[in-house]
C-alpha cells in the first residue's frame, strides 16, 4: 500500500512540476497520435476492379441507300425534320443535327447526314440509339427519322450476389424502370452496384426479340464474401515500438444490407509496447447508395521512455456516422458525411493519473474527387486505373460537445488542476469543447504514363488550444517520411508530401509483377495556441528521399525507402538518423496467387 502511494504522490508531482513545460503542453508523454491507432480501418482499403465502366450491346449504324450514287441527283428544300420514337426523348436534344439545312436546296444524301448527327447526339447523351430513315415521299420538305432506343424490359442474374442480391436487385430496378435506357443515369447505380462489398458487377444488353428497342439486361456477378490481409512494418516511434503487425478481415455481406464487418488487431513487435483491437461495421439503407456505420477502438501502450514501465496510456474512440454519394460517376464524385466520436485518453503514472482525456464530437466531412474523363474512356493513351490526372479532396469540420464527460480544462490560472483535484488533460490550456478545421487533398499527374508526379497537401486550423487526440501531427504516418509519428504536433499545421513516380503499379498479367520507384520531398508545420510556446513556434520538419513500390500477383504489395531527415524537429536536440522504412502487405483471401 504505501509503494501505490508513493507512486500516486510522485506522479502528482510530476504533473504539477510539468505544468508550464512546453515539452509537457506538446503531450503528455505515453499518448499515441490519432493516425497510429485507426490504422487498422483507415490504412488500407481492398483492391476494386478500376476499369471503367462500360455496357456492351449489339445496336450497329446500318447503311443508308440514300447515300448511294444513283440518288446524287435527287435534291430537295428541307423545312423540318420529325423523329418518331419514345417520347422520353427531349426533341429539342436533336434540332442542331439539321438545322444547318433548313431552307437550302440539297441532295437527299444529306438525310443521311442528319441521321448520323442525330445518332452522335443521343450516343453523347448517353443513350443506346440509331436512328432510322424509313420508307416515306417527302412532301413540304419535312422528313421523318425513327429513333430507335434501348429500353429494358427483362433483367438477368448469373452469378451468386449472396445476401446482398436485395440491395442489388434494388439498383437493378433503377435500371429497368427506366422508359429508355440512358448510361450517364445508369452508370450511378452501375458504381452503386460495385459499392457493394464484396462484388463485381457488370452489365451486358443483347437484344429481346421483341419490339423494337427493347433489351435484355444481363448482369454478371462475382462474390467475395471475405477479404482478409496481414501487413508489418517499421514506422512506429523508438518509444512505443518500432517494428508493428496488423492482422485484418473484411467480412461481406452478413446481413444482406450491403454491409461489410472489419476486425482487425495490431501489435508491436515487442508485445508490451503497443496493442491495437479495431471492430467496425457499415451497411446500405434504401436504393441510393446512403450508408451508416460505426467503428470502435480499443489502444493501450506502455512506451519506453525511461519510466520502467510504470508509463501507460489506453485510448477508446467510437465512432457512428453516415454517408450520402451526392454525385456517384466515373469523372465525378462528391460525398458527404455527418458523425459523432467519442474518444477517451488516458495516460498514467505508476498508480497515478497523468492525464485524462474526454472528447464528444460531432463532425461533417465533404469528400470530392475527379478523374480525366478522356483517360477513363481511354481516348488519350491513359486509363481509369491510371488516368493523366486525377484530383482528390476533403474538407472537415468539427466541433467538440460538452457532453458524457467532455474534459473541462484546467481553467483559469490552471486552478481547477492544482487546488480543484481535477485531473490535468493532455494539453493544459485545452478543454474538450473546440472547433477545428480540416483538410486534404490528392493530385496526381501523369507528364506520360510512366511518369507520375503526385502532391498531397493537408491542413488543419483551430483556434483554441486542443487536445492531444484532435491535434495536427507529422512524422511517419502523415506527413515526414523518416520522423517519428507525432515528432510534431500542434493545434494549426499544414503539411505536404510530394513524389515523383516512374512506372505503373499494375501487373500485365496474374502472374506478373510491378514495380515503382520513386523521389519524395516531404514538410510540414504547426503552430500551437498555448501561452508556453510563445517564440517556438512554428516547429517544422522536412526530409527527402528515395524508395521502391512492388506489386507482385496482385497479393503482395511493397513500400520500401530511404528517408533522411533535414532538420532537428519539434524538441530534438539534433538531426535524425537516416531510417530504411518498409510496408510488407499480403492479401490472404481471396488468394490471387497462380
Amino acid at each position: 500500500m504505501t509503494n501505490r502511494w508513493t507512486l500516486f504522490w510522485a506522479a502528482a508531482l510530476l504533473s504539477l512540476t510539468m505544468l508550464y513545460s512546453p515539452a509537457f503542453a506538446q503531450g503528455v508523454p505515453g499518448g499515441v497520435t490519432r493516425e497510429e491507432i485507426q490504422r487498422g480501418i483507415n490504412d488500407r482499403e481492398p483492391p476494386r476492379d478500376s476499369r471503367a465502366i462500360s455496357v456492351d450491346t449489339e445496336f450497329e449504324r446500318a447503311p443508308c441507300p440514300l447515300a448511294a450514287p444513283e440518288f446524287a441527283e435527287a435534291r430537295f428544300t428541307l423545312n423540318d425534320v420529325r423523329f418518331e420514337g419514345p417520347e422520353a426523348i427531349d426533341r429539342s436534344l436533336l434540332s442542331e443535327s439539321f438545322a444547318s439545312y433548313v431552307g437550302q436546296e440539297n441532295s437527299v444524301a444529306i438525310i443521311c447526314e442528319i441521321r448520323d448527327r442525330a445518332a452522335t447526339i443521343l450516343r453523347r447523351q448517353g443513350y443506346l440509339a440509331a436512328v432510322q430513315v424509313p420508307p416515306q415521299s417527302i412532301s413540304e420538305g419535312v422528313v421523318t427519322l425513327d429513333l430507335l432506343v434501348a429500353r429494358m424490359t427483362r433483367v438477368e442474374i448469373r452469378g451468386d450476389a449472396g445476401t446482398s442480391e436485395r440491395l442489388l436487385s434494388r439498383y437493378i430496378d433503377k435500371l429497368s424502370n427506366q422508359p429508355v435506357f440512358n448510361i450517364e443515369e445508369a452508370e450511378r447505380y452501375l458504381l452503386l452496384m460495385r459499392d457493394i462489398p464484396g462484388l463485381d458487377v457488370r452489365l451486358a444488353l443483347r437484344p429481346a426479340n421483341a419490339g423494337p428497342g427493347e433489351v435484355i439486361g444481363e448482369f454478371s456477378v462475382v462474390r467475395n464474401a471475405v477479404f482478409a490481409d496481414i501487413a508489418i512494418q517499421n514506422l512506429g516511434s523508438r518509444e512505443v515500438g518500432r517494428f508493428g503487425g496488423l492482422a485484418r478481415m473484411r467480412l461481406n455481406g452478413l446481413t444482406g444490407l450491403g454491409d461489410q464487418t472489419i476486425i482487425s488487431a495490431f501489435s508491436t513487435l515487442d508485445f508490451d509496447e503497443q496493442h491495437v483491437l479495431q471492430l467496425a461495421h457499415r451497411m446500405t439503407l434504401g436504393g441510393e447508395g446512403f450508408t451508416i456505420g460505426g467503428d470502435f477502438t480499443y489502444s493501450w501502450s506502455e512506451p519506453s521512455v525511461g519510466a520502467n514501465g510504470l508509463l501507460d496510456s489506453e485510448t477508446l474512440v467510437a465512432n457512428l456516422d453516415m454517408r450520402y454519394p451526392f454525385i456517384r460517376s466515373q469523372a465525378q464524385n462528391l460525398s458527404g458525411t455527418l458523425g459523432f466520436e467519442y474518444i477517451d485518453q488516458d495516460v498514467d503514472f505508476g498508480a497515478g493519473a497523468l492525464s485524462r482525456d474526454t472528447l464528444s464530437v460531432l463532425y461533417a466531412r465533404l469528400n470530392y474527387g475527379q478523374t480525366s474523363l478522356p483517360s477513363i474512356t481511354g481516348r488519350d493513351g491513359y486509363s481509369a486505373a491510371e488516368p493523366k490526372w486525377s484530383f482528390l479532396a476533403g474538407l472537415e469540420v468539427r466541433q467538440g460537445l460538452d457532453i458524457f464527460g467532455a474534459t473541462e480544462g484546467c481553467g483559469v490560472n490552471l486552478a481547477n488542476c492544482i487546488f480543484g483535484g481535477v485531473i490535468p488533460p493532455s494539453r493544459i490550456e485545452a478543454d474538450g469543447t473546440q472547433f477545428v478545421f480540416r483538410g486534404d487533398a490528392r493530385f496526381d499527374y501523369r507528364f506520360t504514363p510512366d511518369v507520375l508526379l503526385t502532391v498531397a497537401p493537408r491542413v488543419q486550423y483551430a483556434p483554441d488550444p486542443l487536445l492531444a487526440y484532435e491535434e495536427f501531427s507529422g512524422g511517419n504516418f502523415t506527413v515526414g517520411r523518416g520522423f517519428d509519428p507525432g515528432v510534431i504536433i500542434g493545434d494549426s499545421g499544414v503539411g505536404v508530401r510530394n513524389e515523383l513516380a516512374y512506372g505503373s503499379l499494375i501487373p500485365d498479367g496474374p502472374k506478373a509483377s510491378a514495380f515503382q520507384p520513386y523521389a519524395f520531398f516531404d514538410a510540414a508545420w504547426v503552430w500551437n495556441e498555448d501561452a508556453a510556446f510563445n517564440g517556438i513556434d512554428p516547429q517544422e520538419l522536412y526530409s527527402i528521399g528515395a524508395g521502391l513500390r512492388a506489386n507482385i500477383r496482385n497479393t503482395v504489395t511493397l513500400d520500401t525507402l530511404v528517408a533522411v531527415p533535414l532538420n532537428a524537429a519539434g524538441f530534438q536536440t539534433n538531426t535524425g538518423d537516416v531510417r530504411f522504412l518498409f510496408t510488407l502487405s499480403v492479401q490472404l483471401a481471396p488468394w490471387n496467387w497462380r
